[in-house]
């Protein structure tokens, strides 16, 4: 069974990124030093002391500003995670006014016993080492969504689980075809009761949420196969190619020939 810790390592290697893209969710604790990360719009400064959380989903690049950078690094598997658990959902969803950066604060060194040990489980792998980091992982996002009270009060909500269920069904089946009046129905909910419960949770509409889904599988389909742009444009359930194109293009900076180039193998 593949354990949902990709990769793990610590780093003292400084460098500058361009805005790029990995499959999986990416959790980084930098010990020292100083860098600018982007997400999508958004700009932080992050130093030594912050962790900072990517997704699947968020176009990302990071430049470090300091001589020194010390880091640990957690790539997760995408699909693996539990997406019915409050905490799990740290790492998708983007309500209002969420930050991509945390500062450790008072449990700085409860972050590094936890990342050390996931880094240590991950070199060794020892016998069910990956149950290990499993657990883990979920005492590491529970410190984080303590930063997070907001997130606490989404899992009391009825509408968390609707979320929830849309987001599950959304990546396990991108390529179908959807619209929002027939899933409001289906949750005995408006049309616009389901698009601001949608919105408050994940901090992006339903059908922006589908779309990223789509776009996270012809990446993927792009750098890890030679299917065409026209067979994967029908795998993701877009409806023509120009139109997937254009939108590409739009939310990658990169056409999706320019995207396999660069990411291919």
């Amino acid at each position: 069974m593949e354990s949902i810790v990709r990769t793990a390592y610590f780093s003292r290697e400084p460098f500058k990124s361009s805005t790029h893209y990995h499959d999986c969710h990416e959790i980084i604790f930098i010990l020292k030093g100083q860098a600018q990360i982007c997400v999508n719009e958004a700009k932080y400064m992050a130093y030594g002391g912050d962790i900072v959380l990517f997704s699947r989903y968020e176009n990302h690049s990071l430049k470090i500003l300091s001589s020194e950078y010390e880091r640990f690094v957690i790539r997760l598997n995408p699909g693996l995670e539990d997406t019915e658990s409050l905490i799990y959902s740290l790492l998708s969803n983007r309500p209002q006014g969420f930050s991509n950066v945390f500062s450790a604060d008072e449990d700085f060194e409860n972050f590094c016993r936890i990342f050390s040990l996931i880094v240590k489980e991950a070199n060794d792998r020892r016998q069910d080492f990956d149950k290990i980091q499993a657990l883990l992982l979920n005492e590491l996002l529970i410190y984080l969504l303590r930063r997070l009270p907001d997130f606490y009060r989404f899992s009391e909500d009825e509408s968390f689980k609707i979320v929830s269920a849309l987001q599950r069904r959304f990546e396990a089946n991108y390529s179908a075809q959807y619209n929002l009046y027939d899933l409001a129905k289906e949750f005995s909910v408006s049309v616009s009761s389901l698009s601001h419960r949608f919105k408050a949770l994940t901090g992006s509409s339903v059908m922006d949420y589908l779309l990223s889904c789509r776009m996270a599988a012809a990446k993927n389909f792009l750098a890890k196969t030679n299917l065409s742009v026209g067979e994967i444009v029908e795998k993701c359930g877009f409806t023509d190619s120009s139109n997937f194109s254009r939108t590409f293009k739009k939310l990658n900076g990169l056409s999706p020939t320019q995207f396999r180039n660069k990411y291919k193998n």
